[in-house]
Formats: C-alpha cells, sequence, structure tokens
C-alpha cells in the first residue's frame, strides 16, 4: 500500500483498513497528513482513535527530529503543543532518541525538549544532559536550561549547583545568567568563594550580569589567589564585565609582567576591554600593540579547560 492509497482508505468504513493506513502514515507521512488523520480522533472505533493519536503523536516527533530547522518558529511552537497534549508519555518516547548514537537525532530531540518545557521532566533531563560528553548536546541543553529554568526551581538549581562535576556547576551558572532573572542572585552568591577558578569566574560574571555589581572585591581575591588559573580566570571576568576601577586596572597592569602566558595574555585582553587611559598607559608603556590579544571566544574563560 501506498501513500495515496492510504489517504482514501482513511474514509473506508473498514476500521482494520484504517487502522492499517495509519500504521503506514507512522512511518511515512508528512505534516501536511496531520489534519486528515486528526479527523479520525472522533471515530466510532476505539482502535481507530488510538491508532490515529498514535500516529499523529509519532509523525510530528519524526518530522520534528527530521526537519527541526527547516520549520518556522511558530510551527515548531504548536507542534509541541500538541505533541504533549496528545501523549503524556511523549518524554519517555523522547528519551530514546537523546540516547541513541546518532549525534544529529539527539542534538534535534535536545531542542524538541525546549518545546515541551511545560512538562516537569524536562527540566531534570536538560539538567542530566549539561553534563553530556557531546560538546553540541551540552551547549544545547545549557541554553534550553537557561530558558525553563525558574528562581522557584531551587531544588533542580541547587543539585545543579552541588554536583559533584565541576562542568555541570560552571555550566548551570551559565544557564542561570541567560535568563536574566535577578532573583537568582541570592542563590549565586553563596557560591563566589568556589574553589574552581571557572565556577568562581562565571559566578562573578553572573552576579554582575543580573545587576549585583559590588563584585570589585570578589575579583582582587581572585587576582592575588595563588593559583595561576585563578588569577587568568578573575583576568577574563574584567575583560567580560569591564568593571573600570583602579584596583582592577593597576591588578591587570601589574600581570603584564607575569611569567605564566595565560595570566599576561588575559592582562592584556583586560586592559584592552576597559580601555581606559590608565588602561591603555599600561600598554602603551610596556609597547604592547592595540590590535593584538583580541579574544577569539570572549564569552569563554580560557582557563576553564585546565
Amino acid at each position: 500500500m501506498n501513500l495515496e492509497l492510504a489517504r482514501k482508505n482513511l474514509s473506508s468504513e473498514n476500521p482494520d483498513l484504517v487502522a492499517q493506513s495509519l500504521r503506514l502514515f507512522s512511518a511515512y507521512g508528512k505534516l501536511g497528513d496531520l489534519q486528515c488523520i486528526m479527523t479520525l480522533f472522533k471515530h466510532p472505533s476505539p482502535d481507530v482513535k488510538r491508532a490515529a493519536v498514535e500516529t499523529t503523536t509519532q509523525l510530528i516527533r519524526e518530522n520534528l527530529i527530521s526537519h527541526f530547522n527547516e520549520l518556522d518558529l511558530g510551527v515548531r511552537q504548536k507542534l509541541g503543543i500538541l505533541l504533549q497534549s496528545l501523549d503524556p508519555q511523549v518524554i519517555d518516547e523522547l528519551s530514546k532518541d537523546l540516547f541513541c548514537e546518532t549525534e544529529d537525532r539527539r542534538l534535534r530531540a535536545v531542542q524538541i525538549l525546549g518545546l515541551l518545557h511545560r512538562n516537569p521532566r524536562v527540566k531534570v533531563i536538560l539538567a542530566r544532559l549539561v553534563q553530556d560528553k557531546n560538546v553540541k548536546v551540552r551547549a544545547t541543553a545549557v541554553n534550553l536550561l537557561g530558558k525553563v529554568i525558574g528562581q522557584n526551581d531551587h531544588d533542580v538549581i541547587l543539585w545543579l549547583l552541588n554536583d559533584a562535576d565541576k562542568r555541570v556547576r560552571a555550566n548551570t551558572i551559565e544557564a542561570l545568567e541567560s535568563t536574566g532573572n535577578k532573583r537568582l542572585v541570592p542563590i549565586l552568591l553563596r557560591f563566589r568563594k568556589d574553589q574552581n577558578n571557572r565556577i568562581r569566574g562565571n559566578v562573578i560574571k553572573a552576579l554582575y550580569t543580573l545587576g549585583f555589581v559590588d563584585v570589585e572585591h570578589d575579583i582582587l581575591d581572585m587576582l592575588n589567589n595563588s593559583s595561576e588559573l585563578m588569577k587568568a580566570s578573575a583576568l577574563w571576568v574584567i575583560s567580560q564585565i569591564k568593571l573600570k576601577k583602579k584596583s582592577l586596572e593597576d591588578a591587570s597592569g601589574a600581570y603584564l609582567l607575569a611569567e605564566n602566558e595565560m595570566v599576561r595574555t588575559n592582562a592584556m585582553k583586560a586592559l584592552l576591554s576597559l580601555d581606559t587611559p590608565r588602561a591603555k598607559g599600561y600598554l602603551k608603556y610596556l609597547e604592547i600593540p592595540q590590535d593584538v590579544f583580541q579574544p577569539q571566544n570572549p564569552q569563554t574563560d580560557p582557563a576553564a579547560q585546565q
């Protein structure tokens, strides 16, 4: 049976033939077939109604995975709402794709999770995916987590921020910063003395972005730390938030003479970002060209992978 014949059979009075046709749509149907399939939700046969719902959910899920980026945002959102309303077990079905071996299919499945944000299980699954080995999956999960997590999700937030894996904690802070939710500041304040340089830097940057600007002493504490990585991350923070304080300018200038290359390079980037007369003076005094050491990826702490 081909799709053309299957479309004709949907109006058949034979329930078995209709159900058989629906199974073909599950595998090969298009989004344009949804309307005629959904008319069968009111079919007198319970088997046909069940098959119509199953076919609709399967067809939506497969098309979202196969053509996610080709679909208009509004269409994706409507399909997500429909999918969630029809299938309470949609997360279980999606999990098969979330943890499959095909990278593209996994990535699309994560993106579909973003359409199902009303499901309470989505936040927990995204929280697990922020520590995924696949960098694309991890980045997508972090981005989506930032959109769906709220200040009232204390349990999820604290669970993530106390995770044994420092990558999970650092990624979570980035996600919280991206929400723009100033009510998250009290939670982040608990972690501004973290012993990990990336986490500590991310926390200070997130606090500043969310409106807590009293971070000068926190940055100075990092700069005075014995760890070269902590110093490098502190200078990275300065380059990101561009906090124009004399103490930070002087510290950045002093580290232009650091033995550690990463610290020295980040000091240059910090002064270039501050772009004040004092910062320019340090660079000029040491004859540092103004057009060098521009960060290739300014949103990433170069000391984060150490």
